[in-house]
Parts: structure tokens; sequence; C-alpha cells
């Protein structure tokens, strides 16, 4: 080949291997971005998700509040009597009460007239009573016999607020209206800590709650002329204005679509999240930080550049090696000295390889202590709810002391004086009282130290029927102040279960106690607790005749730190606990509603068969016992 030839052919290899080069590079870029991009969306979109949970639970944890005034006698009575002076006092009185209880912003009564007539801060400075709230569309929904929601500022206060309302119906009409406000603030504050940017807009796209209070009250698209006079007219932010917010424009980079040149991210592009909020028509916008897609993508370009020219690197070593071979023998030596310092290089990276696979060892060592860490913390925080349970009977249990203690100190002072009198014969008998009465001491003592005391997670055959007498037994002083009654029906095929007889325990403890809470100061009040065979499974139901709960709360009802009780009576992890509980043993732990009323909440467990033990009686045994106040 002529000279000319072949450097023209060796330009074209050249070309199309920079050209490969360079697709590769941009590809591996692209390719970086989207793997990182699609992580970070991803998290987003579960970070929205709590975002919406958090919201969800700060404003539901008062929907039931108005409802429940609204049923209060005297509340109904103010509102067919509103000129007696008394019986509005004693509303007002009411209202504070169940409000400072409850824990929200202001709780009042509203008469058909849209006139607040009581108040819970009835007697402050920014008293509701006797201002008028007929232009807010809570106040017209509730008179329309709809539960009124709505989020405005208030127009006394000027504080932010959700609006839960309900209607009072008597005798078939709508005769006034309870209102509860939920303050916002707390929530907004922990949400600016956080390092996203957070917007939640109305149904007209205006930002009510934000993560950066600057963007608050800002429309997210134009406002018509005819939004613009509803907002008037209910005077929902106190506004004249909603000065438009840029949400920038779209980009894509690595398939991953970004916001750049935004209000929000004036400097950088974020990653945008647009999570609806279908009970109350809002949307809730998340936006995340794309620095770590960029850089993913500007590392493996860098990278990719940087292999391409180590391999143009070697290729040219080897051509310039083959020339000075083809020219004269001296190029063997050099050859030779390239050689070894390649194998130099090879011994260094294998040393590098070898020391990063030392550090992942070492990483993955440090994930199985951090494994057991929490293993011992979710150890921890069971016993944390055992004694959190025993102080909660710590009351009861001080009854069920007192009694004995009082009584031996009189049997003691009589033998006493038996003694001296040279009555023996009946101080003996009184010494006998006492040393029953030692024994019942220390019967109740020894079941509290049991139940306290740190259990194990190794699985033993457990007799149902003694796990639920010592249940009961603790629950005893709770069970006989509230004077509740407390069934049993166990069946005899039922006997024995795979678990661990604290833990099973605990669990009884947790389950019984919250039917307790639910039928506390209702008529008639009952538990019930049975057990039935299905198969090799055994299921030990815990029932009662409470109120129940709708089938949204129900849902919810094992959610970590999602409680129903008032505030302070109660963290939510009992059963998220007992949950735990049950699925470390192979068991399962779901609720249900009774039909005809109340909860009842069903432990699925293996049955124990022992080799030698009697094949089941077909017979049901049956213990129907009910406790009561002694």
């Amino acid at each position: 080949m002529r000279p000319d030839l072949a450097t023209a052919a060796r330009a074209m290899l050249l070309a199309v291997l920079g050209a490969a080069a360079l697709f590769a590079v941009v590809k591996a870029g692209e390719m970086a971005e989207a793997r990182v991009g699609e992580r970070l969306a991803s998290e987003a979109r579960h970070r929205s998700e709590i975002y919406a949970q958090s919201l969800e639970g700060a404003i539901e944890r008062f929907g039931y509040l108005p409802a429940a005034a609204a049923l209060d006698l005297n509340v109904r009575s103010a509102l067919v009597q509103p000129d007696d002076p008394r019986l509005i006092a004693t509303v007002n009185t009411y209202l504070e009460t169940l409000n400072r209880a409850a824990g929200a912003s202001v709780l009042y009564l509203i008469d058909p007239s849209g006139m607040t007539i009581a108040a819970s801060n009835w007697d402050t400075r920014e008293t509701y009573v006797g201002v008028d709230f007929s232009y807010r569309p809570y106040f017209t929904e509730a008179m329309a016999g709809q539960a009124g929601r709505f989020y405005a500022i208030g127009t006394l206060t000027g504080v932010p607020g959700y609006f839960i309302s309900a209607p009072v119906a008597i005798d078939g009409r709508i005769r006034g209206v309870v209102v509860t406000k939920v303050n916002l603030d707390p929530l907004e504050a922990v949400w600016q800590e956080a390092a996203d940017r957070v917007l939640v807009t109305d149904p007209n796209g205006i930002v009510f709650l934000a993560s950066d209070t600057r963007f608050k009250f800002h429309a997210t698209r134009p406002i018509d002329a005819a939004t613009a006079q509803e907002l008037k007219k209910t005077r929902q932010y106190g506004r004249k204005t909603y000065p438009l917010l840029n949400l920038g424009t779209v980009e894509t980079v690595g398939g991953v679509p970004l916001i750049a040149a935004s209000d929000v991210a004036p400097h950088g592009r974020v990653i945008a999240d647009d999570k609806p909020l279908v009970p109350y028509d809002w949307h809730l916008l998340l936006f995340a930080d794309a620095a770590a897609l960029e850089l993913a993508g500007r590392t493996a370009r860098v990278g990719m550049t940087l292999g391409f020219g180590v391999l143009g690197l070697i290729g040219l070593y080897w051509w310039q090696h083959l020339k000075r071979a083809r020219e004269s023998l001296a190029a063997r030596a050099a050859l030779e000295a390239a050689q070894r310092e390649l194998e130099a290089k090879v011994e260094a990276r294998t040393a590098d390889l070898t020391a990063a696979n030392g550090q992942l060892a070492g990483e993955i060592e440090e994930r199985r202590r951090a494994e057991a860490e929490l293993r011992a913390a979710q150890d921890e925080l069971v016993q944390a709810a055992k004694m959190a349970t025993l102080g909660q009977m710590a009351a009861g249990i001080t009854h069920e002391l007192n009694q004995p203690l009082t009584a031996l100190r009189g049997l003691a002072d009589n033998a006493g004086k038996l003694l001296e009198q040279g009555r023996e014969e009946e101080a003996q008998a009184n010494l006998g009282r006492i040393t029953a009465m030692v024994d019942r001491l220390g019967k109740i003592t020894g079941q509290l130290r049991a139940f306290a005391r740190k259990s194990s997670s190794e699985t033993l055959p457990v007799d149902v029927a003694a796990a639920v007498a010592e249940s009961l037994a603790i629950l005893a002083p709770r069970i006989r102040v509230a004077g509740i009654g407390v069934q049993t029906d166990l069946d005899a095929a039922a006997a024995t279960v795979r678990f661990e007889p604290i833990r099973l325990s605990q669990v009884l403890v947790n389950l019984v106690g919250n039917a307790l809470d639910a039928v506390k100061g209702r008529p008639s009040a009952w538990v019930g607790l049975s057990t039935r065979r299905e198969g090799s499974r055994i299921v030990l139901s815990v029932e009662d005749n409470g109120p129940g709960l709708p089938e949204a709360t129900l849902a919810r009802i094992f959610d970590p730190f999602f409680t129903t009780k008032p505030a302070g009576e109660g963290l939510g992890l009992g059963l998220p606990i007992s949950l735990a509980i049950a699925r470390e043993f192979g068991a399962t732990l779901t609720a249900r509603a009774r039909t005809g009323g109340g909860l009842a909440f069903d432990l699925v467990m293996e049955a124990a068969e022992s080799a030698d033990a009697a094949p089941p009686q077909p017979e049901r045994l049956r213990h129907e016992r009910t406790h009561h106040v002694c």
C-alpha cells in the first residue's frame, strides 16, 4: 500500500474510533443520569407520601370533635333556648374543657343565622362569641346537612387554620353548627427543617402551606374573575391579589424530567412530584434537589473519557513497540522494561483490589452489627411497652395491695393483744389469716414480676387457658374499678399453641386493655375472649361491644403512632408492637368489625401438637367468668 493511502486509512480508522468513543461517553452519562434520576424520583414520591400522611394525620385527629360536641344535650338545648344565660355559660365551659382535652385551636357553636353563641375562647380578647360567620363555606355546608371542611385565615386573629364543621340536627331540622379550628403552623414548622421544598395548593392553585413562607398565597396558575370574586366573598385568605408563582420549564436529563429556572429553585434544577390529596381536593408539590443526578452524569462521562484515554495510550504504546521491534533489536529491551512496568501496575491494582475487598468485608460486618442493634432496639421497645402497661395499671395495683396490707396491720395488732391476754388459740387463727394474706400479696407481685421480665424469642408450647388467666389476673384491678364484664369461652381442642408465654401474655394484655378502653362508660359493657381450632391453626379472638371504628380508621389501626384515644392517653404503639410480636412467632393479628357493633381482634397461631398428648375431645370446654368490682 502506498504511504499516502496508508496514512488516509489510519486517519479514517482514528476518526471512526473517536466517534465511537464520543458516542460511548455520551451514552454512559445518560445511563448514569437515568439510573440516579429514577432513584431520586422514587425517593421523592416516597417522601411526598410521608408529607401527605403527616398533613392528613394533623387534620383528621380532630375530625371527630365537632360531631362529638354536637351530641351534647346542653349544646342542643342552647340552640333551642339561646337567650338562657346560664345555659350559654354551661356550653361555653363545656366547649372550653373539650377543646383543651382535644388540643385544637378553638371550638364554637353557631346558630342558624350564622352568629356564634358559644365558644371555647369565650373569655379571651379574641372571642368568637357574637361574630357572624354566615359567609364561610363550612357554615353553609353544615346547614345543608353535610360535614364542612375549609382552610382559611381567621378574620379575627389573622391566624390561618383548617375549619371542620358538623350540623346539629334536632327533630329532623338543622338547628345550628359546631365548628373546630385546627392550627397547622406546627406541621409547617417541621417541614421548614427538611431539605425538600414542599407546597400545598388548594383547588384554585393557591399555595396556602409551604416549607418556605415566601411562597405562601402565591398562585400556581392565573386566577380568573369568578374565582377572585368567590375568594373575596368567603374572605378565605383576606387578600386582593395572588402573585403568580413561576414553576419553571421542564428539561429532560437522562430520560428524567427536571424543572429549571423556577422561583422554587432559581439557581438549579429539581425533581418535582405532584401528590393529589384526594379527600381535600388539594395538591402537595415536592421539589427535590437533582444535584446528585448531574454529578452522576459528569462522573460517568469523565470516567468513560479517562478509560478511553487509557486504552488509547495502551494502543499507542503497542504501536510504538512494534515499530521499534521492526527497526532494531534494541527495541526488545525497551519492550521488556515496559512489560515489567505493566506488571508492577497490575500488582499495584491487585493490592488496591485487596484493600477494597477488606473494606467491603468491614462494611458487611458493620451492617450485621447494625441489624443486631436494630433487633435489640425492637426488644427494648417491646419491654418499654410492657412497662407502660404496668404504669397504667399502677393505681389498680396500689388498691389491690393496700387492702391486704391494712388487714395485715389490724390482724397483727389483734394477735399481739390476744397473746397478752393468753388467748393463744385465737391469736394462732389470726396468724393463719396473716399467712394467707401474705400468700395473696406474693401471688400479685409474682404476676407483675413475671409480666415485667424480659422474655426470649424461643418458641415453646404455651397453654392458652393459662395465658388468658395470667393476662386477666394482671388486668384484674383495672377490670374491678371499671366494673366491666369479661367472659371467656375456650375450646378444649385449641388448648396449646407455639409461642412464648410472656410475649403471648403481653399481646393479650394489649388487646384486652384496648377493649376495656373501648367500652368504658357504655351501658352493658362487655369484653369476651374465645378460641377455636381451624385445622393446624388456633384462633384466639378478643371482642368488645364498644362503638367500633369506621373502615378508614380500621385500615390504619396497626400504623405506628396512630391512635383514636384522646391526647395524652395513648401513643399508638400497643397494636403495632402486638402485630410485630405475632409475626415474630409466625402468627397473624387482624382487626374486624363485629356484627352488631364493636371490634374483634383475631390472633391466629400454630397449634402445638405433642406426640404423647391424648387426642382432643370433641366436646367444647366452656369457661364463662364475669369479673366485677369486689
